[in-house]
Parts: structure tokens; C-alpha cells; sequence
């Protein structure tokens, strides 16, 4: 007997880390990410601490293991909840490009800010923080206050966590290259096979987003400034300081892009918990018909706030498939959106996820946001896809270079039978399903885990960093001596001086020879 406790000597100690996460509560997908970061952190033995300021009541806050610290609602958040939010979404069904979605994102940025300095603001916060002494922290780049808050507190050992594909800011803050001839922008609704024109488009586009970054992070810069001090970091500096930048991207079917030792992609860690049964109710309407289609524009772009045109071609085309159930995720009962419609099941909620790994769903129409993309992709469901806002336009490229579903633009439904023909095509069409499975045993079958890589990363981190040896010097340098176009000019000039010394001496040569030549006749 006395051998296991000298056995138990040589086992390795396991130190639990405290980790500091600051997550907003706007917008389902990013809360859906979030949760599976701290929910994951803690199935590996670690304690985590959440941030909560309230942005969207409405958002039913998951339940958690961790220590939530919940912030109440600032004047700021209930204005956009009130009235702003549908605005911005509202605008967003009709308006394209990334101009249109700046104008959404800035009044997003306004809530955001607002809350911010009410969170930095509440009593007692700061100090309770400050007492907890954690080994490293995480948020998402989308709002900068976390960074803000954790450098205050004297955190160095920082990771971003993006619940999109990677963008533009990410790459300017880890100083990964960015190449718009083949790598489509965040905000883009090109492929990496563009022409000429759709070229210039996409590198327009995708300089937009970094022209826009200064205007947002100026109120959190005056206001961190306010509230800590006037030599405190910028927000630009703070994200450029993380030592991890993990994405929500899905290499398996994401555009191949360059990217830098602090890119980690993690994509499907939200859905990595696997799916449940449906309960009997779902069961049964999957049960009425043969096949089975679901309609869904996630937690943001929300089908009530769509124009009624729009609803009513949806109706229409519904009602000409009367062998077929459709389920439409569709927030305002009162609209009465199934009404008259036999094959309709309208729902103001649905387990998506579940219902995509059930083998009696035909075909998912969707608006392509990231986490129903990971999702649908990963239970090798065929799509319907109609980008609305953000990052969908780009999401909807990679389902249309790796085939497993058809690219729709939202204006399209306010037309008549594209909708309609697109749907027969898909749901007759074995191809898309075959394609579909195909990319979902792939995923599924990846040799590591989103979870083991976020998990080991995150440790790695929180043991060891900051990770200054992640950072290259190409964040230091200016957009010429970064892509050696300065190199480039001057080895042009060097070129362009032999060639013209050249022409010089050999026009002089001829010259000569030829005035010589002219005295002799002479």
C-alpha cells in the first residue's frame, strides 16, 4: 500500500487558473461564443469570472457555471433598445455595402460606449476586480472597454476572441499581411476568384473598415482617458498588446488566407458540445411531412423588421410547396405570419442546432452569420443563403466555393419566383446534400479539437506570457516598408537610371558616329 502514495508523487501537479472574460450581452451568436469559451475553460478545471453589462434585455443569458458580475443597463443601452436597434436593422434589409453597415455599426459603437463608461463608473467594481488577481483575461475585439478594464487592472496576459471570420482589424492588430487579391474582406460579398474589377471593389473595401477603426475607438480612447488618466494606453495599443487572437473560423471551409503566430482559428468550438434529440413537440411537426425546410435570420437581423414585401414573397413561396413543412423562426406572433398558411410552423424560437443534425430537415434557409454557418456546415446541412448584414456577404462566398448551397441577395425577395425555383433546385438536387455531407464528416473529423486548441493555448498563455515573442516587428512599420514598395520604388530607380544611362551613352555614340560620318562627306 505504501507504493501509491509514492506513486502519486510523480503524477504532474494541476494548478487551476483564474481566468477574467467581459462579454456584453448583444447579439445572440456572440453570446453563444462566449459562453462555450468560459463554459470550456471550465470543464478543463479552471475558475472563470464574467463581466456582464446588459446592452439587450431581451437576450435570455445562458446558464453558466462561471461568477457572473451582471452591470445593469445604461441610459445608453435602453435608447438602443428602444428604438435604435430596429432602426439600424430595419435600414440594414434594404441598404448594401460597407458604408450602409458603418452607419449601423457606429450607432451600435454609441450603446456600447455608453455602457462602457457606466460599467468602469459602477461602485465598488474595480476594486472587487482588483482583489481577485487573475492569471490572464479574454474579450471580444468588437467593443474595446475589455481591454480597457483589463489593462487598469493590470492584467498583461490578454487574448482576443472574434465570433466572426477573421477581419480586417485583426489583421492590423497582429500584423498579419492582408492580401484583397484573394482573400475576400469581412465586409466584401466577393470570392477569392475575382476579376479585375471585383479586385479593386474588394481592396477598397476591405480599406474601409481601417479608416472607419479610428472613428470608433476615439470615445473609448477620450473615455479611458477621462477615467484613468491621460498617459493610459489607446485601444489600438491595447489590441495590438494581446498575446492570442482567436477567430471563429472553420479552416475546412473559410477562404486560406496568410495569418501570424498569434491567429488561432477555433472555429466550432460553440457547437463542439455535440447536439440533443428533438423533444416530442419538434419531433412531431418534422413528422408531418416528407421533407422539411427551416427559415432563420438569426438574433440580429430579425424577420420581423424585414420589409412587408419581403414577407409576403416568403408567404407566397411557401404556400407553393404544400408537401413541404416550413419552419419559420419569426419573433412577433402578433404579425400572424402563419396565418392561412397550412405548412407553416412559425416559432419565435427553435433548437437550431439539434434541428440541423436531425436527418428529417431537407434544407436550412439562413441569412449565412457565422455561428449558423459553423453550425449548418458541421451537420452537413445544404442552404438557402441570404446575406443581409456584416460579415454575411463574405460567409455566404464560402458555401459558394465549396458548393453545398445556393447564394441569394435579399432583394430578391421582393421579386416574384426566384425564391421559389432556387428552393426546387436545392431540395431536387442530390448534389447539394451529398457536397453538404461530405464537408461535414470533414469538419467532424479534424484530427484536433477547437476545444483542446483554445483550452492548451489559453494555459499557455496564462502561464508563460505575455507572448511578446508572438509579436513581429511589421507592426512597426508604415504601409510602404511593410509591403516594400519603398524597396520596390527604389530598385525601379536604380533600373530606370541604367536604362536611361544607357539610352544616354548610346544616343551620344550615335551621334558621334553619325556627325562624323556627315564631315567626311563633307
Amino acid at each position: 500500500m505504501r507504493i501509491i502514495p509514492l506513486l502519486l508523487c510523480f503524477l504532474p501537479v494541476f494548478t487551476a487558473l483564474k481566468f477574467l472574460s467581459y462579454n456584453p450581452v448583444y447579439g445572440r451568436s456572440h453570446l453563444t461564443f462566449m459562453h462555450a469559451l468560459h463554459e470550456t475553460l471550465i470543464d478543463a478545471g479552471h475558475e472563470v469570472h464574467v463581466i456582464t453589462p446588459i446592452i439587450d434585455s431581451r437576450l435570455k443569458l445562458e446558464k453558466t457555471r462561471a461568477k457572473e458580475i451582471i452591470i445593469p443597463q445604461s441610459s445608453y443601452s435602453l435608447a438602443f433598445e428602444g428604438g435604435l436597434e430596429a432602426d439600424m436593422i430595419s435600414n440594414s434589409w434594404v441598404t448594401e455595402g460597407v458604408l450602409g453597415a458603418f452607419g449601423g455599426v457606429k450607432r451600435l459603437m454609441y450603446a456600447w460606449h455608453g455602457q462602457c463608461n457606466f460599467t468602469l463608473q459602477h461602485p465598488g467594481l474595480l476594486e472587487q476586480l482588483a482583489k481577485e488577481k487573475y492569471d490572464a483575461a479574454i474579450s471580444e475585439p468588437i467593443c474595446f472597454c475589455g481591454f480597457g478594464l483589463f489593462e487598469k487592472l493590470g492584467i498583461k496576459n490578454v487574448a482576443s476572441a472574434l465570433s466572426t471570420a477573421a477581419s480586417e482589424g485583426s489583421f492590423w492588430a497582429t500584423g498579419a499581411p492582408s492580401f484583397p487579391s484573394y482573400v475576400p474582406g469581412v465586409m466584401g460579398k466577393h470570392s477569392d476568384r475575382m476579376t479585375f474589377l471585383e479586385r479593386v471593389s474588394n481592396t477598397l473595401g476591405s480599406a474601409a473598415p481601417l479608416l472607419f477603426w479610428p472613428v470608433l475607438q476615439a470615445p473609448f480612447d477620450e473615455m479611458f482617458k477621462q477615467n484613468f488618466g491621460a498617459d493610459f494606453p489607446t485601444s489600438a495599443d491595447l489590441l495590438k498588446q494581446t498575446s492570442l487572437f482567436f477567430i471563429n473560423s472553420e479552416p475546412i471551409t473559410d477562404f486560406p488566407r496568410v495569418i501570424t503566430h498569434k491567429i488561432i482559428d477555433i472555429g466550432g468550438i460553440s457547437v463542439a458540445g455535440g447536439h440533443k434529440p428533438l423533444n416530442k413537440t419538434w419531433s412531431d411537426i418534422l413528422d408531418l411531412r416528407k421533407k422539411t425546410v427551416l427559415l432563420s435570420f438569426g438574433s440580429v437581423a430579425k424577420s420581423y423588421l424585414m420589409p412587408d414585401s419581403y414577407k409576403q414573397t416568403i408567404r407566397r413561396t411557401i404556400q407553393k410547396f404544400p408537401d413541404v413543412t416550413f419552419i419559420w423562426k419569426y419573433e412577433k406572433p402578433e404579425d400572424g405570419i402563419s396565418e392561412g398558411i397550412e405548412n407553416l410552423v412559425e416559432s419565435t424560437w427553435v433548437p437550431q442546432n439539434d434541428m440541423l443534425h436531425d436527418p428529417r430537415l431537407s434544407l436550412f434557409i439562413t441569412h449565412c452569420g457565422q455561428g449558423s454557418t459553423i453550425e449548418s456546415t458541421t451537420a452537413g446541412m445544404p442552404l438557402i443563403v441570404i446575406p443581409v448584414l456584416g460579415d454575411q456577404q463574405r460567409n455566404a462566398q464560402t458555401i459558394k466555393r465549396i458548393e453545398t448551397g445556393i447564394v441569394l441577395e435579399k432583394t430578391i425577395l421582393a421579386q416574384g419566383d426566384t425564391l421559389e425555383n432556387t428552393i426546387r433546385e436545392v431540395l431536387g438536387n442530390d448534389k447539394y446534400s451529398l457536397k453538404a455531407k461530405r464537408v461535414g464528416e470533414q469538419i467532424r473529423g479534424r484530427p484536433f479539437t477547437a476545444r483542446d486548441t483554445f483550452v492548451r493555448n489559453m494555459e499557455f498563455m496564462a502561464r508563460f506570457g505575455p507572448l511578446r515573442q508572438f509579436e513581429h516587428y511589421g507592426t512597426q512599420l508604415n504601409f510602404f516598408q511593410y509591403y516594400c514598395l519603398d524597396v520596390f520604388a527604389s530598385l525601379a530607380s536604380i533600373v530606370f537610371g541604367v536604362l536611361a544611362g544607357f539610352f544616354l551613352c548610346a544616343r551620344a555614340i550615335v551621334r558621334r558616329c553619325t556627325g562624323g560620318s556627315k564631315r567626311k562627306v563633307e
